[in-house]
Order: structure tokens, then sequence, then C-alpha cells
């Protein structure tokens, strides 16, 4: 559900060594996981989320919740490959249960709730998210200003896929027909396969990922 691409690792690495390793010292457990992704055998992932749960606990930094939600989300899909779907079902619960919570205590914070509406849009229609996702980028829209024109394509992508995952096919065709107009961002989204979920870019981090891990 979660993958923190290479190009996403590389620009935040870039990130904290030359700006912000200072101020992003009382995040350790937020830093390594987006410095170096999360790990990729289940025991440690589990001691990682669990990390990241008592950072959120002691120092009250939302990133360090998105994250752990990120992890039950990602613990959630590795017993769902094994299929075990009892440990499959009660992660991905924790995991939405904590991302939800985090846009509820800070609901007027445009970042989180894109960082919500990120991991909903590309998740299977089954699970019922997309309508979460048309909730948020509603909100997004209407308060446009906060973001530049590439997150701004970003958001429209994510709107458009809700759209299709909650069969709203003529809503859908309308939005697709106004961004086949807009940026060559937009277009570049639009050529992506409907089963396939963009890579995080330089925007994202710079707009939404880093200055919730900064505190700001």
């Amino acid at each position: 559900m979660i993958q923190l691409n290479k190009v996403f690792v590389f620009f935040i690495s870039l990130f904290l060594f030359t700006h912000v390793h200072a101020q992003v010292a009382n995040v350790p457990v937020v830093q390594t996981v987006i410095q170096k992704g999360f790990p990729v055998q289940p025991d440690e992932l589990l001691k990682t989320t669990h990390a990241l749960f008592s950072e959120y606990k002691s120092q009250k930094n939302v990133s360090s919740l998105i994250f752990y939600s990120y992890g039950m989300l990602r613990l959630a899909n590795h017993f769902k490959a094994l299929n075990d779907y009892v440990n499959a079902s009660e992660y991905a619960k924790l995991g939405f249960f904590y991302l939800d919570e985090a846009v509820d205590t800070h609901e007027n914070d445009m970042r989180v709730r894109y960082l919500r509406a990120r991991v909903d849009a590309y998740l299977p229609a089954d699970l019922g998210r997309c309508v979460v996702t048309l909730y948020d980028t509603d909100i997004l829209l209407k308060e446009k200003k906060q973001f530049d024109h590439d997150v701004l394509a970003q958001i429209q992508y994510m709107r458009y896929r809700a759209l299709l995952s909650c069969k709203e096919n003529k809503k859908a065709d309308v939005l697709l027909a106004q961004m086949k107009k807009a940026s060559p961002s937009q277009i570049k989204l639009l050529s992506l396969g409907v089963e396939s979920t963009p890579e995080w870019d330089v925007n994202e981090i710079t707009q939404v990922v880093m200055p919730l891990v900064k505190g700001e």
C-alpha cells in the first residue's frame, strides 16, 4: 500500500542532510524510516511501527502517527500475501483507524489530509476508502491556495481515481476531460495505468512531508 521509492528517499536524505538535521533530531524513528524506508522483514517492521507509535505518544508529532499507520498497512499487506486474513484485517483496521485519527485531530491541517488521501486513493475499490478520498480531495481543492500546481495535479488525479473506484463514472469522465487540458504534470499522471500508484515527487516532499516532520 505504501512504498518509499528511490527518488523520494534520495530527496528526503538530501534535504535532511543539508537543511534540517537539527530540527528532526527529536523524531529519529520518522527520520530513519524516511531515509531508509520501512524494514522488509515483518518482525523488524513490527518493531519499527511500535517505535513510531511510542514516538508519537511522547512527542505528539503527527508525522510519527501517519508513518505508524503506513507501517500497519504494510503489515496488513504482508499477512494478506500469506492468506492470513485475520491478521491482515486486524492490521488494516489499526492502520486506517490511526490514519483517520491523525486527520480527526488535525482536521485543519491540509498536509495531514493530503497524506490520508494519498493512501486511500490507490487502494482496491472493495475497501470502500474511495468515499473518504472524495471527501478529502473536495476539502483540499477548496484550500488549493496552499499548494502549487504540481501538488494540485496530484489531488485532481487522486479524486479521479476515487471517482472510478466509487463507480461515479460520469463525474470521472467530466474530471478527466478537464485534466486533459491542464498542466504537463497532470498529463504525466494521466499516462499512468489505472492500477498504478504515482511515485512520490519532490513537490510532495517539500510542501507536505518535510514541514510535518519538522513540526511546522
